[in-house]
């Protein structure tokens, strides 16, 4: 071949779109014919012959080649190309090898994770067009004209046309239609008669300038930890760091500084955010210093929507996505910093296939792209704790928070005792004291109650019956706004029982507090000072999460209960007084990061309190006060709580130290279940023995919620310091019990290094 002679692919390895059962889910070898060889590329989607049938599928080109191997049966040619350019980049396929061989994942899992959703077999276009309009280039007609019509009336607005096209050149259609002068008659009069011209160009993108007038003076340790950040992001080297700062430190300036920094150096940011309630909150501060450059992304959008931003960021016309996980996968070419807000939240990770995280993603691409990776949470995970400690990450420390602010006094309330002398409401009487006292201040209040609802269950006095939902091993909520019972499960609604479906007695209570409860005492004492309720139940539109906190942010409301998502990197200067209503309630879950995730949700829900000049006040409500994880809140030790922690981490070989990987197995029938799960046990047992592994295997147990949704649920864990020979093995055995056994009447489910043991 001659030197810059294009190589002409005679064959390409596809991957089928619905490829993710496994005996379909590797690359399929098709023929190029000549008239696509000049065209094809890696990354489009293609037309191919499949099965038996040869009945048209779309794939996905992963591989050219310009010979095979002789492969014993005839190839089969490609049928057509469905986009004209590849739609999935290089940096792309990358992520998707990656997450094929990291999470075990299929090809077209991986591959539908990182492109937008709702694409069909028609062809998707990165590139747009719009409608410009601009003068004829013929001057001379332009000035008969003007000199044949200038004294008639109707010319003035044709007139006024002719000059805004003579000034302003070739101008988007769509932008000229908004200008007051301009009639959509003249432009209809002046095209016909062919003074001017209407025509598609390529869009074009002028990038706002940043406004480097928005940019806050910072103290002295955010000055120290940009500069760290910047130093890092001029050397263009892969780097990592925990930006861990109190609630209120000024976290969110720190990597704007460093964001303007990648900005100006010609690259481009990915900022994750784990709650659609917090995107239009960074949304409005990063459009205040970066005005066009900044695009949202997140799952309330619309499929069209989400394709749209796609080719946007495709085509170069956005340097900064903002968005939950999925944003991880935006097909920038230039990605140089990836940022992840309240990095300790556990939405970072799928719970659906591909099961990724979204951090471990953000770490591969930017080792690839030679990039920064910032870690911003005031209560990191244990895993990125212990990852600062042995030196893979970069600490960077704000121990004060902004101005004025300080950190909020801490109270805590033993319910027991308020039982004892005779308060059984679920508002102890410190905690509505306190309430009434900061809003007669002037100040706003939030309470945080961690589940929905009006009682959490309802219970017999008489016989001790516990109403559960039919098809769910858990008790059935109380909702009094609808006045019925429902599971938060899998949606089970029912009728409220007038007698004990156990014993028939009248003696039927409700017992438990959520978020409807606490409204509802508050509506009862406060109804004056305006009481709004933040859960998925009333957030379940587009715009929600914003309604809501749009009218907290205006005063409309000054008392907000909620659920966790009120807890996170919400900004509000008025609120001097957070409650939490139930501190006690994630503590005893059968999961070893139990005492990590309570720690955390109060940390951050304290945080809301007193981040102007307001002096803050938490009030929390315990029937254990004494608990370690209380008292570090309490006493503000989070170092030794981290400490606690990892210590007992490592004496059961739980993550950071090990990883896990848990199968679930789950049916209608429980005896089917339960016989399987034993066998496939025995499977993981006998290969650990061959294999001389120390692997350590745990169970088959009842899984923590047993039954969902009328299927019964037994899983095994399994824990190794090896993650990589750890999910070879687990899938290993998976495959040899499925291939032996053949038992239709189960489903398995797998996962590696889960962050929820239900």
């Amino acid at each position: 071949m001659r030197s810059g002679e294009k190589v002409m692919y005679k064959y390409a390895q596809v991957i089928i779109q619905f490829a993710t059962l496994p005996e379909i889910d590797r690359f399929f070898t098709y023929e190029i014919p000549e008239a696509f060889r000049p065209h094809i590329r890696v990354g489009q989607r293609v037309k191919v012959p499949f099965g038996n049938h040869n009945a048209p599928q779309v794939g996905y080109v992963a591989f050219l080649l310009e010979e095979i191997e002789e492969l014993g049966y005839t190839t089969k040619p490609l049928m057509g190309l469905v986009d004209e350019a590849p739609i999935i980049n290089s940096k792309q396929w990358e992520i998707i090898h990656f997450m094929v061989m990291y999470y075990g994942t299929s090809f077209a899992a991986a591959i539908d994770a990182v492109l937008p959703p709702g694409l069909n077999a028609k062809p998707f276009s990165l590139e747009e067009e719009e409608t410009y309009v601009a003068l004829t280039p013929d001057t001379k007609e332009v000035t008969l004209y003007t000199l044949q019509n200038q004294h008639k009336k109707t010319f003035e607005k044709q007139r006024l046309l002719l000059n805004y096209l003579k000034e302003k050149g070739p101008i988007r259609q769509r932008d000229l239609k908004t200008q007051e002068e301009v009639s959509l008659s003249s432009l209809k009069t002046l095209e016909q008669k062919g003074l001017i011209r209407v025509f598609k160009a390529p869009l074009s993108f002028r990038p706002d300038p940043i406004a480097e007038e928005k940019f806050k003076i910072l103290n002295s340790e955010q000055s120290a930890a940009k500069e760290r950040l910047v130093q890092k992001i001029r050397a263009g080297e892969y780097g990592v760091f925990l930006l861990k700062g109190v609630t209120g430190s000024g976290k969110t300036e720190v990597f704007l500084y460093a964001i303007r920094e990648v900005i100006e150096s010609g690259g481009q940011v990915i900022v994750m955010v784990p709650e659609i309630a917090l995107t239009k909150q960074t949304l409005e501060r990063f459009q205040e210093r970066f005005g066009n450059q900044v695009a949202l992304t997140h799952s309330r959008m619309t499929p069209k929507e989400r394709q749209r931003l796609y080719a946007k960021v495709a085509r170069g016309e956005v340097t900064i996505v903002i968005g939950p996980r999925s944003a991880i996968f935006m097909p920038f070419t230039h990605l140089k910093m990836v940022v992840i807000d309240e990095a300790h939240e556990a939405s970072y990770k799928s719970e659906m296939n591909p099961k990724y995280h979204a951090i471990d993603v953000a770490l591969k691409r930017m080792q690839s792209e030679e990039g920064v990776v910032l870690l911003a949470t005031a209560t990191p995970s244990l895993e990125s704790y212990y990852k600062v400690q042995i030196g893979e990450y970069e600490e960077l420390v704000l121990k004060s928070r902004v101005g004025e602010a300080t950190l909020p006094e801490v109270q805590m309330v033993d319910m027991r005792l308020e039982l004892r002398e005779g308060n059984n409401q679920a508002i102890s009487r410190a905690l509505h004291q306190g309430i009434l006292e900061t809003l007669e201040r002037g100040h706003q209040v939030m309470l945080l109650i961690n589940r929905r609802g009006h009682s959490t269950f309802i219970n017999c006095r008489n016989c001790g019956y516990v109403i559960k939902c039919h098809h769910c091993d858990v008790s059935m909520t109380y909702h009094r706004s609808r006045q019925q019972l429902e599971c938060h499960y899998c949606g089970h609604k029912e009728k409220i029982p007038e007698t004990c479906p156990g014993c028939g007695s009248s003696h039927i209570k409700f017992f438990g507090s959520g978020t409807e409860k606490i409204e509802e005492y508050l509506e009862k004492y406060f109804h004056a000072y305006g009481i709004g309720r933040m859960d998925l139940d009333t957030t379940g539109g587009k715009d929600g999460h914003t309604v809501i906190l749009e009218a907290f942010r205006k005063r409309e409301i000054n008392l907000l209960v909620g659920t966790q998502m009120i807890a996170k990197g919400h900004d509000f200067p008025a609120v001097g007084l957070v409650g939490i209503v139930s501190a006690d309630m994630s503590l005893y879950m059968q999961d070893f990061r139990s005492n990590e995730r309570t720690f955390q949700l109060l940390t951050q829900a304290m945080g809301r309190a007193g981040r102007s000049h307001i002096k803050g006040k938490v009030i929390i409500q315990s029937y254990n006060p004494e608990h370690s994880v209380l008292e570090a809140i309490r006493l503000n030790a989070g170092e030794a709580f981290y400490k606690e922690e990892l210590a007992n981490r490592k004496l059961l070989e739980y993550p950071p130290y090990g990883h896990i990987f848990t199968v679930m197995v789950t049916g209608k029938s429980e005896k089917e279940v339960i016989r399987s799960i034993s066998l496939l046990g025995n499977y993981y047992r006998h290969y650990a023995q061959r294999a001389k592994t120390d692997f350590r295997i745990i169970g088959p147990s009842v899984a923590t919620i047993g039954k969902l949704v009328d299927e019964y649920r037994w899983r095994i864990i399994i824990v190794s310091d090896n993650r990589e020979k750890l999910l070879v093995y687990g899938r290993y055995c998976l495959t040899r019990f499925e291939e032996q056994e053949k038992i239709k009447t189960v489903k398995m489910q797998w996962d590696i290094d889960p962050l929820t043991m239900l």
